[in-house]
């Protein structure tokens, strides 16, 4: 009776079976019966994770109907992984290990690996092999094929990809620095990528400092390495933007940015790919060597291309430190207020930095005809630093405020409203310190 249900089920499972997956059954009826039973079989048996008894089948499959559908290596190579995970003894460990990656091969030779499968074989390599430095070549061949689509890379081959090409080459020499570089730049690309698609750009950040940190310690790279190495070949030929955005990534992770070179190679990427980022850097790095109208140029390109508030209040920020250097302390302003207006969280800086900007016009703005009028300067910072909360500011500002004493001689009143000229044009009150 038993026996008559279980025949009863295992063909209703595989008319269902049947429906869902079209099977290539071989045109011996004997081995076509034996195929349908295995395959129904193998089914049964994964969906209720009794992996030892659907590798007998699946490994029956492979080996006599071979062609039969791509699912039976799929779940070849699950089977095999979870029976090796699960295995303590190390011999019969690697037996399981092997078996999932011929499951791979032999699915790669017959219907191809999907992008998702590639890179999946790769980790596996990693995950497993990384001690085994007969695998490397093999899995260094895996990780080429999974990055030539660098849209479909996974998270796990950002990290793992750096540390074979890292352990590999410590351990065979097997490639020349160049080809390190090429990899580097490759995995830095990829995570660019991500991070400009929305994914978790903290993690991904770490994931960048990691593998810059491994091919640190795999090759030489610093500053001078760049320069007479690299360099010279960017200047031959400016349009290679691929050897620009390698110099470009291996000068931020070796600190080169005060460089010669770093200037030139960064403006040859924005002019290729225009990004927020590197106009923003690009603004500062002008900035900082006091060329003032490039950097407002700059600051202005990042400013357009930036969409994300947080970042665009900093680039704000930034553009008003740039206008304050510069003298242009009415854009300093406006500049600020952009980025208060922007992102709250940092109004208290903005406000400050304002406040800053009134505090100095004091010569700017004086008449000369009035204590009280010419010190409303001071009176409109010690609005700005309450504003943003600044309890210092506003004692440096107070500390210039024109005594009770003043105020009552110009015939005026402490609190009274009063207009503060200038560039600065803005209504205040009149405030005073204690005479001394």
């Amino acid at each position: 009776m038993n026996k008559s249900i279980l025949i009863l089920a295992l063909c209703f499972y595989t008319f269902l079976s049947f429906g869902q997956v079209q099977l290539n059954l071989p045109q011996d009826p004997n081995l076509s019966d034996e195929a349908k039973r295995r395959f129904a079989l193998s089914v049964d048996e994964m969906s209720i994770k009794r992996y030892r008894q659907a590798a007998n089948s699946l490994n029956w499959l492979m080996v006599n109907t071979p062609k039969l559908y791509d699912g039976l290596y799929v779940n070849a190579y699950k089977a095999y992984e979870e029976l090796s995970d699960a295995e303590t003894d190390p011999t019969k460990k690697q037996v399981y290990l092997d078996s999932m990656f011929i499951s791979y091969e032999l699915k790669d030779q017959l219907f191809g690996l999907s992008d998702l499968e590639v890179n999946n074989l790769a980790y596996r390599y990693y995950k497993y092999y990384k001690e085994d430095a007969d695998k490397y070549d093999k899995a260094l061949e895996v990780y080429a094929r999974a990055y030539e689509k660098p849209s479909e890379v996974i998270n796990n081959n950002l990290v793992g990809y750096m540390d074979i090409v890292r352990r590999s080459y410590a351990k065979k020499k097997n490639l020349s620095e160049e080809q390190i570089l090429d990899i580097y730049a490759k995995i830095n690309e990829v995570i660019d990528q991500k991070i400009a698609a929305g994914e978790d750009a903290e993690r991904l950040e770490r994931y960048k400092e990691v593998v810059s940190q491994m091919l640190t310690s795999t090759v030489n790279v610093d500053c001078e390495f760049i320069s007479t190495k690299l360099y010279p070949s960017l200047q031959q030929n400016p349009s290679d933007i691929n050897l620009a955005k390698k110099i470009f990534q291996l000068a931020l992770s070796a600190k080169c940015s005060d460089s010669d070179f770093f200037l030139e190679t960064i403006e040859i990427v924005h002019k290729a790919e225009p990004t927020a980022g590197i106009a923003g850097l690009l603004a500062k790095r002008r900035s900082a060597l006091k060329q003032y109208d490039e950097a407002e140029k700059f600051f202005a390109e990042a400013l357009s291309l930036e969409t994300d508030p947080t970042k665009k209040a900093d680039l704000y920020l930034s553009s008003a430190r740039t206008y304050a250097v510069a003298g242009k302390k009415g854009q300093a302003r406006d500049a600020a207020l952009k980025a208060a207006d922007t992102d709250k969280s940092m109004a208290s800086e903005a406000y400050t930095l304002i406040g800053n900007l009134y505090m100095g016009s004091f010569d700017d703005c004086k008449q000369g005809q009035s204590q009280v009028n010419d010190r409303a300067v001071f009176f409109a910072a010690y609005d700005m630093f309450t504003k943003a909360g600044d309890s210092e500011g506003q004692k440096r500002a107070k500390a210039q405020f024109p005594t009770i004493a003043q105020v009552f001689e110009n015939n005026l009143e402490e609190g009274a409203p009063i207009k503060v000229g200038c560039w600065i044009n803005v209504g205040t009150t009149i405030k005073t310190r204690p005479s001394e």
